[in-house]
């Protein structure tokens, strides 16, 4: 593959100090600000929206922290068990979660002897599609969210069977730290108001007034790529349900595509994505503040990388 080569309009491979950046996250350089407590604290449409929605939550700095934190609220001993289970049942699970767990005690793919609690991954804004058999199971559980933030499904199983819901907001939001801990079964109160949660709200209420706008574009961005990319043989993984909004763009492609190469490929093109380990898959950014231009970009590279794959 050539260094600079111009390919339906775009540079493919530029040298690095001239090479995008394409986030997961809606977060950009542009939405980089010194957040100043004195005059930047305008929090009410945040926490008026958090209160109306889930009630009972916390505030936590990100996902991670919040995981670590409900973790906290079991007397877990080190050789005991958190049985992990996910929307599509494959092994592949981020360290994001796996790393908190870790530090108390052990994480496995199924029902051990020792399990303790269950931890449901809402993969990628896609519900896990039975709670209510995982809560027939009889344990604790804990559901992440972390990509699901705006997804509400059409049973509104989201926390009604667990102890915990945590979300991760600069998932869904152009911020860089934020995590919400909601739950219908434990009073949750802050520790302390601390600067970082001002920052939180006041991003908050900035971005609430446009959530519905959010949505729609978030949805207008997935459905952009399926159409774009299916000439060249691109699928979704799963099917999109009525309420769900993606917080990936996640394909299945040809049989003979190198997906750790493809990971590679995009990368080094500025495109945050990743193998989806386990499964012939792959994901990349979908998320609402994604320009037509941006959008066609990761839509050239597909292109390119097909057409180039073996080169």
């Amino acid at each position: 593959m050539a260094l600079g080569e111009l390919y339906a309009g775009y540079v493919i491979n530029p040298s690095w100090e001239l090479t995008p950046q394409i986030l997961i996250s809606p977060f950009s350089v542009s939405n980089m600000e010194c957040f100043d407590p004195k005059t930047d604290c305008d929090i009410a449409l945040g926490k008026e929206y958090l209160d109306k929605r889930f009630g009972n939550y916390k505030l936590a700095h990100k996902g991670r922290t919040a995981i670590a934190e409900v973790l906290n609220h079991y007397d877990l001993k080190s050789d005991d068990v958190i049985t992990i289970l996910t929307t599509s049942g494959i092994f592949y699970i981020s360290s994001c979660v796996t790393k908190p767990i870790e530090k108390i005690c052990k994480w496995s793919r199924k029902i051990e002897p020792k399990t303790k609690v269950i931890f449901v991954n809402h993969e990628f804004g896609y519900l896990y599609p039975d709670m209510k058999a995982v809560a027939d199971l009889g344990y604790p559980i804990i559901e992440d969210c972390a990509h699901t933030f705006f997804t509400d499904g059409t049973k509104g199983d989201v926390g009604k069977y667990s102890d915990f819901v945590i979300y991760s907001l600069p998932k869904a939001f152009p911020m860089q730290i934020g995590g919400v801990i909601s739950s219908n079964k434990y009073q949750l109160v802050e520790d302390t108001i601390e600067p970082e949660f001002n920052y939180i709200l006041s991003k908050l209420s900035q971005y609430i007034p446009s959530l519905e706008s959010s949505i729609e574009k978030r949805l207008q961005v997935y459905h952009l790529f399926e159409e774009e990319l299916k000439p060249i043989g691109i699928k979704p993984f799963f099917k999109l349900e009525d309420g769900t909004v993606p917080g990936v763009f996640l394909f299945r492609w040809n049989e003979n595509i190198d997906y750790p190469k493809l990971k590679e490929f995009m990368q080094a093109n500025g495109v945050e994505s990743s193998v989806f380990y386990g499964e012939p898959a792959f994901y990349m950014p979908c998320n609402q503040y994604l320009t037509p231009g941006q959008c066609s970009y990761m839509v050239a590279l597909l292109r390119y990388y097909y057409e180039h794959q073996h080169d």
